[in-house]
């Protein structure tokens, strides 16, 4: 467990970097909205985001107490605490999702070349990541519950929508999970 502290704490120190370089490029646009829409949408990012960087100030310090730890009955699922982290993490591997998101949509509108650059690749490290967040978590949740199932798997059931080299399948409407059926507008 403690190799895999050593990888939380420097994935979440450098998501937090990632995190504000982000806020810091949004600020300005929020101030100088055009119009409300553009400006309460960047704000409403911006806010989950700041919402993130108060969670990773405390989940920083939490990985690198466990990280010091001497004894492996520290890492007990009847330890409070540990469980805390455990739960702490996998909230932040929702979070790590969410900021490839956020990050994707501002790509649509900051094409200039230096921010464009900027959010590619904080995007691209933000999601080798998550996915490596993802695969550790579900190892590790496995070790304390043998029926775990990951609770994000529904995302990536198909594929992986946040993968820019997967293809973009939509599944075929005749594919064993649909079945054909009447619609109100295939009755009229």
């Amino acid at each position: 467990m403690k190799e895999e502290l050593k990888i939380f704490y420097h994935i979440f120190t450098t998501t937090k970097d990632a995190i504000e370089k982000f806020m810091n490029m949004l600020d300005p646009v929020i101030q100088n909205a055009t119009d409300e829409h553009e400006r309460l949408y960047y704000h409403h990012i911006f806010e989950e985001e700041e919402q993130r960087l108060s969670r990773l100030v405390e989940l920083i310090p939490l990985i690198s107490k466990f990280e010091n730890e001497k004894g492996e009955r520290d890492f007990a699922p009847t330890n409070n605490e540990f469980n805390r982290l455990l739960q702490e993490l996998n909230l932040e591997k929702f979070g790590l999702h969410n900021f490839v998101e956020h990050l994707d949509l501002a790509l649509f509108r900051f094409t200039d070349e230096e921010r464009s650059a900027m959010l590619n690749q904080l995007r691209e490290v933000s999601y080798k990541d998550y996915q490596q967040v993802k695969a550790m978590l579900i190892d590790i949740n496995k070790r304390f519950d043998n029926d775990y199932v990951d609770p994000s798997d529904h995302h990536d059931h198909d594929h992986d929508h946040l993968d820019r080299s997967a293809s973009v399948a939509v599944p075929a409407i005749a594919s064993a999970k649909y079945k054909k059926g009447f619609t109100v507008g295939s009755l009229i």
